[in-house]
């Protein structure tokens, strides 16, 4: 250091360190703010901002898989039509400033005037039209298909105005433009598909730089974003599947953000000087569903019932999770604005439990079942499947065998249909009965584990369409009703979510899961 500074006394290296401590001053100057780019100090543009995750990104397409994880990285690529206020959860405006119902089957959209696509192609109503048109293309064999199939025509009268005309009244409409990114239809034309799912192109706050597969997704702030520059310039996303691992690269300084601590780790967190938790609580459930694709002993529904009774989830939630968890009743969790408060949740009764095995002519200590986990996705998800399983032994003598996927292996057993007769598995964001029953209670559904019987199918069916929110409520309190006598899952819990973040940012997390790291900012 000393051969760097000429040795002229105090006064010129006093000189030195203010021009030094202005110049970085200039270099940190405000960006553009708006109420989705706070204010805050930027960022040091050679150290990007990293957040670690317990899996990659699956793809780079959007509106392809349904996958928080994905989600949660290409979401800071790609603007949704709609979202949700990060207090209140209400629905708001991003892509699209205003919306109304002309009829029971038609809504409008206007459209935010001025965006452009990353590659300057601009945003109009032909982009929503053509993401729409793509998802229902059944060739490209999108999970969001049923998802949108409600829409039957797609009006768009001019640049900035959008108009969907539902095949029935279809209330759920609006939640499902929440999760819409539109994407650009000129590239999408010249280009094609393939294209894209190589260098991706929306309207978001950051920009493509790169994906290495297995090791990071790196991006970059976008300088014409329509909502301002986000102040941190460098992001990164990096799968690190094991919760060791995350939580070593974050006190080592590796990694700003890390999701799902876990629970034991809470305090040492806290305490590292380094790092803190931040923690919310999610509107994803947790559950373990019990598959009666085939005929086996959970295609009985006194089974079924049983398992539920034979599991001291409580125990589970004290014990294992560390209190970091909310029981749940039925299907829904009590942040769901239309959970059936009535139900109670499965008291843990083993006597009850041995008594409907005894009526359902079956000897527990003989069976033996499969069950399906992931490790490394959700809090504890290991511990959670070796506490069930053990609890299932111990109080009704049952065998569990458990298979331990990789993330994506874990899914694709899901939709294959090809887990064992149980498997462990999160949905969020859960904030509409619909959203949930409607998507995790039919055998056509991508990631269902339920063949529903004709009288819940019928009940679901007939809910869909009801506009009076009257009505709607009843009709889905009866479905929870059903659900929860149908015992579709073991019924488990309304996750906490735990982030470790890094003392150099400030990072809210949110219970919709959502990663808005362009809400992010260095800390003073």
């Amino acid at each position: 250091m000393n051969e760097l500074i000429p040795r002229r006394g105090t006064v010129r290296l006093l000189a030195l360190l203010l021009m030094a401590v202005l110049l970085l001053a200039a270099g940190c100057g405000g960006s553009s703010t708006s109420s989705k780019a706070p204010g805050g100090t930027a960022a040091p543009a050679e150290k990007p901002v990293v957040v670690a995750l317990g899996a990659d990104t699956r793809t780079l397409l959007p509106m392809k898989i349904v996958d928080m994880t994905t989600y949660q990285q290409i979401r800071n690529i790609y603007d949704t039509l709609l979202t949700r206020d990060p207090k209140t959860y209400a629905l708001a405006p991003e892509l699209a400033t205003s919306w109304r119902a002309l009829d029971d089957k038609t809504w409008e959209f206007k459209l935010r005037q001025g965006v452009k696509f990353h590659n300057g192609e601009p945003f109009t109503s032909e982009s929503v039209k053509v993401t729409i048109e793509k998802i229902l293309d059944k060739s490209w064999q999108s999970h969001y298909y049923t998802r949108f199939e409600m829409i039957d025509k797609i009006e768009t009268p001019d640049d900035y105005t959008v108009i969907l005309h539902t095949k029935q009244p279809s209330p759920i409409l609006l939640l499902r433009m929440q999760g819409l990114l539109p994407m650009p239809p000129k590239l999408l034309k010249e280009k094609g598909i393939d294209e894209l799912a190589k260098h991706p192109i929306g309207v978001g706050p950051y920009k493509f730089v790169s994906w290495t597969k297995d090791e990071k997704l790196e991006l970059e702030a976008n300088p014409d974003y329509w909502a301002g520059k986000p102040l941190i310039e460098k992001l990164v996303f990096r799968p690190i599947p094991e919760f060791s691992s995350r939580l070593s690269a974050l006190l080592a300084g590796e990694v700003d953000v890390i999701q799902n601590i876990p629970v034991s780790a809470v305090e040492q967190v806290n305490s590292s000087g380094k790092a803190r938790v931040e923690s919310v609580p999610s509107s994803r459930v947790n559950y373990i569903a019990l598959t009666n694709f085939k005929p086996g002993p959970l295609s009985d529904r006194r089974i079924r019932q049983a398992l539920n009774y034979g599991v001291d989830v409580d125990g589970i939630i004290k014990y294992v999770m560390k209190g970091h968890a909310y029981r749940m009743a039925g299907a829904l969790s009590n942040i769901n604005p239309e959970v059936n408060k009535d139900l109670k949740p499965y008291p843990f009764d083993v006597a009850k439990a041995k008594a409907l095995f005894q009526e359902a002519g079956v000897d527990p200590t003989k069976l033996t079942l499969t069950m399906d986990s992931p490790q490394g996705r959700y809090p504890m998800d290991k511990e959670v499947a070796q506490a069930i399983a053990a609890e299932l032994k111990k109080n009704l003598g049952i065998e569990v065998k458990i298979t331990y996927n990789e993330w994506g292996t874990h899914l694709d057993k899901i939709v294959k249909r090809q887990t064992g007769n149980m498997f462990l598995l999160g949905w969020g964001p859960a904030l509409d009965a619909e959203g949930t029953i409607g998507d995790l209670a039919v055998k056509d559904r991508t990631y269902s584990g339920f063949a529903a019987d004709p009288e819940l199918q019928k009940m679901i069916d007939n809910a869909r369409p009801i506009v009076d929110p009257v009505k709607r409520k009843a009709a889905w309190d009866a479905i929870q009703k059903k659900v929860y006598d149908e015992a579709m899952w073991i019924f488990l819990w309304q996750q906490e979510d735990l982030y470790g973040v890094s003392n150099r940012i400030n990072f809210t997390p949110r219970a919709d899961e959502e990663i808005e790291m362009w809400r992010a900012t260095y800390r003073k």
